[in-house]
């Protein structure tokens, strides 16, 4: 929807409305600012806690083949045992990191910024719409 500029009669009108929207995407820029790090910063911790859980799934599968074939008791079986037992704890650290700063929130934090940088764009479009019908009034 565009905006009825022809309501703004003075420059000065049009002067308080263009220092209004300057603040409006000050704000929005410095949100777009903190919004683009935390998405650059989250994906890469996402990607690295996908990467370790996927490793850990293959590590605990291959100590679950390696226990069928031991001596329940032996040295070797409870030292794997114990070697799962530490994979299996670290997995659950992962699904609890994902859950906090994995995929959902990277993409929510994404859509956050998709959304203050079309927020930008429109005060922008605004902005200029307010500006050029200031050129036209008289001083």
């Amino acid at each position: 929807m565009a905006i009825d500029v022809k309501l703004l009669l003075t420059r000065a009108q049009c002067d308080a409305v263009t220092t209004e929207l300057d603040k409006r995407i000050r704000r929005l820029d410095n949100k777009e600012s903190n919004y683009d790090y935390q998405d650059e910063v989250g994906s890469e911790r996402a990607t690295e806690l996908n990467d370790e859980l996927k490793g850990l799934n293959v590590r605990i599968a291959n100590h679950d083949s390696y226990l069928a074939t031991l001596t329940e008791g032996s040295t070797e079986y409870e030292r794997t045992m114990d070697a799962r037992r530490k994979d299996d704890d670290r997995r659950g650290d992962i699904l609890a990191q994902q859950r906090k700063r994995g995929g959902v929130k990277v993409v929510l934090g994404q859509s956050a910024l998709k959304e203050t940088q079309s927020r930008s764009t429109s005060l922008e479009e605004d902005k200029a719409a307010v500006v050029a019908h200031r050129a036209t009034l008289a001083a």
